[in-house]
C-alpha cells in the first residue's frame, strides 16, 4: 500500500496505468458499496449544510437590532452622540496621518 504522499506525486499517465493494471484485485461488492457511501456521504453533506444555514439564520436573526426609544428625541440625543464619537475617533486618525506623512516626508527628503 502506497502512502498518499507518494500517489500525490504520480502523474496522471501513471495513475491512468495503476487503473488499467487488470492484476489488481478488486472486491466483487465494491460497485454495490460505492454508490451507497456516496449517498451517506452527500446525505450527511446535506444534513451538514442544513444545520450551518439554519445556525447562521438563528445567529443573524438575533443580532437584529432592537427599538429601543419610544421617544424620538431620545433616539436624535443617542444618534447625536455616536456621530460625535465617530466625529472625533476620525479627527484623532487624521491628526495621527498627518504626523506619519510629516516623516514620511522627512524620510524621504534624506533619500
Amino acid at each position: 500500500m502506497k502512502r498518499i504522499q507518494d500517489i500525490e506525486k504520480l502523474s496522471a499517465a501513471e495513475l491512468e496505468r495503476i487503473g488499467a493494471d487488470e492484476s489488481i484485485p478488486v472486491p466483487e461488492d465494491f460497485a454495490i458499496r460505492l454508490p451507497s457511501s456516496r449517498r451517506k456521504a452527500f446525505a450527511w453533506s446535506a444534513a451538514a449544510a442544513v444545520l450551518l444555514f439554519a445556525g447562521v439564520s438563528a445567529y443573524q436573526w438575533a443580532q437584529r437590532p432592537k427599538d429601543t426609544f419610544q421617544d424620538p428625541y431620545l433616539a436624535y440625543v443617542a444618534v447625536e452622540q455616536a456621530f460625535g464619537k465617530l466625529s472625533g475617533t476620525v479627527h484623532r486618525a487624521s491628526e495621527k496621518m498627518e504626523a506619519a506623512e510629516n516623516t514620511m516626508e522627512k524620510v524621504n527628503y534624506w533619500k
